[in-house]
């Protein structure tokens, strides 16, 4: 027989009573914690599809993302590994958002 992790026991009877208290709390019977769910209400809300019964953003998603991130700067494990600076230099900036007929040259 393997050996059975505590962790994995304890984060599966959470998700477990994640699924109880939601369904109790007016998540449909079939639904419960299913995420593939939440993304499809999701992709609805964001106009992917037309189906007005699921098209709903749902805040278990927006939850466990915040979440995860939140662990995750917590446990000093979050890396930017890419993407594009936070901000541009203030003089790109400036020189960006000013109608062609307002700059100067020199």
């Amino acid at each position: 027989m393997k050996k059975v992790h505590l962790g994995v026991i304890i984060a599966g009877a959470a998700v477990g009573l994640a699924a109880l208290i939601l369904t109790a709390l007016g998540n449909p019977t079939n639904m419960g914690f299913c995420i593939a769910c939440f993304l499809r209400d999701i992709s609805g809300a964001v106009g992917l599809h037309s189906a007005a019964k699921v098209q709903y953003v749902r805040p278990e998603i927006i939850g466990l993302v915040l979440g995860a991130f939140i662990m995750s700067v917590a446990s000093k494990e979050f890396k930017a590994r890419a993407g594009s600076p936070p901000a541009l230099p203030k003089s790109r900036v400036i020189k960006w958002s000013m109608p062609p007929k307002a700059r100067t040259s020199g």
